[in-house]
């Protein structure tokens, strides 16, 4: 037994001394590399200027020959200032791996922060984008307009929008599919898509049964998208323009809205269409066969994401209609709105002003000045830029134009539309 016992701890420590002598080799050679790779740099979390940072980045490697390395040197950022990248120790996979980066500091402004690495015998730029700060106040835009304008058309005004909006008519006939391909373009320009979702066969209709499977496909059919939808559904319903307010001259109980609403919102949430945030939106004036009230119509804090309000100035392009200011088209809903749901989003789903009546450069600079002193709740707005009623386009006239872009130049208004301020 002893003689078994001397033998086995023999070829224990002979073992031992040969693992230690290649991890001598391994820690006293030269990591080496033959390339790095900056396009393939994974980052931990977002920075944002102004704010500390403290995050991981990643970069690719091939090549590696298995040699281990110490921590590097600290390099500073360029473009942005106020970080630094220090490579972290650790051991090379023999082929490809990735080397980690630890990134810190408080960066001085949004944009490209770039930091230039030496590694392996090879050098590289590894790159961090820095966002602008969120500021629960700012203010986005958006637009609508079926004219055949190319969307890239609302980039030229100095601050991109953030939003498109569109209307989805649901009929008894016809297609009843969700708009993929308006929502695609929307995306691929920057935008969040914002869709009107109009039930026109009535709202005792849709909730029959009839049109579970077309609700069913348009949930499927959100989800499938993938991204952030504004879904506006049954706008408007205090007036007594819609078949969801007045339908065949009767006026629909507000509790066929609420059941309808709920009813929708359901199915397309159990289709998987958990990426819409749905926006209940009545307009500013009722007509004059709806006294149900505002509120009353509310589905309740469950279904609501957003809060959104319609309004216009007709000027007197119509027989009935006056010219009137930003603050009383929206002021005496605004103020109900704020005051019943004042934890929720509101925005201003459709607007416009009509060129007949007063001078609309005019208006839309005091529209400017409102939206920042007596309207800070707002979010955002969707300018309904097309000529219909009456010419409610900000984008005919240059004086009109070169007053919406000065008012786009408030420090309010959001000049990084991406970080979708407008439905949070």
């Amino acid at each position: 037994m002893a003689k078994k016992s001397y033998l086995l701890l023999l070829t224990l420590c002979f073992y031992l001394c040969c693992c230690s002598k290649n991890n001598a080799e391994i820690i006293s050679g030269a990591a080496e590399v033959k390339s790095l790779d900056a396009s393939f740099t994974q980052v931990s979390k977002v920075s944002v200027a102004g704010s500390p940072y403290d995050g991981e980045l990643y970069l690719s490697y091939s090549g590696g020959n298995g040699a281990s390395f110490d921590t590097g040197t600290t390099v500073p950022s360029t473009g942005v200032s106020g970080l630094t990248a220090t490579l972290q120790k650790g051991r090379l996979e023999k082929g490809y791996g990735s080397l980690l980066y630890q990134i810190s500091g408080n960066p001085s402004n949004a944009g490209t922060a770039s930091f230039a690495v030496s590694f392996g015998g090879k050098s590289s730029v590894i790159q961090l984008e820095v966002k602008e700060k969120t500021n629960p106040n700012l203010l986005y835009w958006g637009f609508f307009d079926d004219s055949g304008t190319t969307m890239s058309f609302y980039n030229g005004f100095g601050k991109k929008p953030s939003m498109a909006m569109m209307f989805n008519g649901w009929h008894a006939t016809g297609e009843r599919d969700f708009p993929t391909a308006f929502c695609q373009e929307a995306s691929a320009a920057g935008y969040v898509p914002h869709v009107t979702w109009e039930p026109m066969m009535g709202l005792e209709e849709l909730i029959s049964g009839k049109y579970d499977a077309d609700i069913k496909r348009y949930g499927e059919a959100l989800a499938k998208f993938g991204k952030p939808v504004v879904l506006r559904f049954a706008h408007e319903f205090n007036g007594d323009w819609y078949p969801w307010s007045i339908h065949n001259d009767q006026l629909v109980p507000v509790s066929t809205y609420i059941k309808a609403f709920r009813y929708v919102h359901d199915k397309v949430r159990a289709a998987g269409g958990t990426n819409a945030r749905w926006a209940w939106a009545p307009n500013n004036a009722n007509g004059n066969k709806n006294p149900q009230t505002v509120e009353s119509y509310y589905p309740g804090d469950a279904y609501v994401d957003l809060i959104g309000m319609d309004g216009y100035n007709f000027g007197t392009s119509q027989d009935w209609s006056s010219w009137q200011t930003f603050a009383q088209v929206f002021g005496p809903l605004y103020n109900r709105l704020t005051a019943a749901y004042p934890n929720k989003p509101i925005f201003i789903a459709e607007m416009g002003c009509s060129s007949t009546g007063g001078d609309k450069a005019v208006w839309v600079k005091d529209m400017f000045t409102q939206l920042e002193t007596q309207f800070p709740k707002i979010k955002s707005f969707v300018w309904f830029n097309i000529n219909k009623e009456t010419d409610w386009r900000f984008t005919h006239e240059q004086h009109v134009i070169d007053a919406f872009k000065l008012g786009l130049t408030n420090p309010r208004v959001a000049s990084d539309p991406t970080l979708g301020g407008a439905i949070q």
